[in-house]
């Protein structure tokens, strides 16, 4: 559109808004949708909580070792599989998860880690340490699943809308 007028030698050019304002409608819903898809969501910590280890004084130095594999390992079965069945807010269930046991081959020597009242243990300090907000790390995932759910519920209305328009106008 640029150009001059003739005889007066004017530029015509397109007002600055006008450009502004196509950069903006081009620019904002995409800003907009990336920012929502951003969304918060706890997860456990990586590491287990000071405390989660049971250390009793008349436990020897094997012993103490034992119970800390196995306070280490049942936390990253937490971290690995109930926190995706158990998310933060929700509470665990009286008796642990069938996922929530440990292989007896990865502890060939003590045989105290895959003991089922090791199990029942860890599974009682998870319930105790699950509630409690440091247990936790907030962290910020794409997730632009509320697109599709939004999208999906919209084009479910107007089908049953114009359903509904094409029941009436057919009787």
């Amino acid at each position: 559109m640029g150009g001059t007028l003739e005889g007066v030698g004017l530029r015509l050019r397109r007002p600055r808004r006008v450009r502004l304002g196509w950069w903006l409608a081009l620019s904002v819903p995409p800003a907009l949708v990336f920012a929502l898809c951003f969304r918060p969501v706890m997860r456990l910590q990586t590491q287990k909580p000071a405390g989660f280890a049971e250390v009793r004084k008349e436990w020897d130095a094997t012993r103490l070792s034992s119970e800390e594999r196995a306070a280490r390992a049942y936390w990253q079965l937490a971290v690995n599989i109930v926190q995706w069945q158990y998310p933060f807010g929700t509470d665990l269930p009286d008796t642990p998860v069938a996922e929530f046991k440990l292989d007896g081959k990865d502890f060939p020597h003590s045989g105290i880690e895959t003991a089922p009242a090791t199990r029942a243990r860890y599974w009682k300090r998870l319930q105790e340490a699950w509630p409690r907000p440091q247990t936790w790390k907030k962290t910020y995932v794409w997730n632009p699943g509320w697109v599709a759910e939004s999208l999906t519920s919209f084009l479910q209305g107007v089908w049953r809308f114009t359903g509904g328009l094409v029941h009436r106008m057919m009787q």
